[in-house]
């Protein structure tokens, strides 16, 4: 079923607000000097990171229908 103009919108939001949490998360990452905050941040980021692709396959699908 494709997506409303709504939801691909709110999409598109989401998928802003996640790769600005992977910048922000690979920042502190690369700041810290305790290797387990490091590791922590990098662990965020790889998590918002599936986010991000989880939104960009679902916008896509949306263009094929």
């Amino acid at each position: 079923m494709p997506l409303t103009q709504k939801e691909t919108m709110l999409l598109q939001d989401a998928l802003s607000h996640e790769q600005i949490c992977v910048l922000k998360y690979n920042n502190y990452a690369n700041q810290m000097q305790d290797t387990e905050l490091s590791s922590m941040f990098k662990t965020l980021a790889n998590r918002e990171q599936q986010h991000i692709d989880t939104i960009n396959r679902l916008l896509q699908q949306n263009q094929s229908q």
